[in-house]
């Protein structure tokens, strides 16, 4: 007799590390671009959890600052979902800002909605 729920477990399993590879992936390349902004960047999160289990982040890059405290901010840039894939070192406000209107300029387009970060 199958016992079902060691079956799903592993189906589960494959799923996420399937997610996870190809959301590597796609971090990564979020990370080089970003970089190419800030100079470094760090790659965030890779998958996410969806109502059928894991996928890997979205391909589609947006960005949006988040003010980390009276000083500095962090850059971020998400998928379509808000979540983060790559994420700047702290740097000052008007810095920040500045670098987003140069992406934006460059045609990323700006994210609104809820952010998801890797905390």
């Amino acid at each position: 007799m199958i016992n079902f729920k060691a079956r799903k477990a592993v189906v589960d399993a494959v799923q996420y590390f399937e997610a996870f590879r190809l959301g590597e992936d796609v971090a990564q390349r979020a990370q080089h671009l970003l970089s190419a902004y800030t100079g470094t960047a760090y790659a965030a999160m890779v998958v996410k959890e969806t109502g059928d289990g894991w996928s890997p982040v979205g391909e589609e890059n947006f960005f949006t600052v988040v003010r980390k405290d009276e000083n500095f901010s962090v850059i971020v840039i998400c998928d379509g979902d808000g979540y983060a894939k790559a994420m700047s070192n702290p740097i000052p406000h008007r810095a920040a800002e500045s670098i987003a209107a140069k992406m934006e300029k460059d045609g990323l387009k700006k994210y609104s909605g809820k952010l998801v970060l890797p905390l």
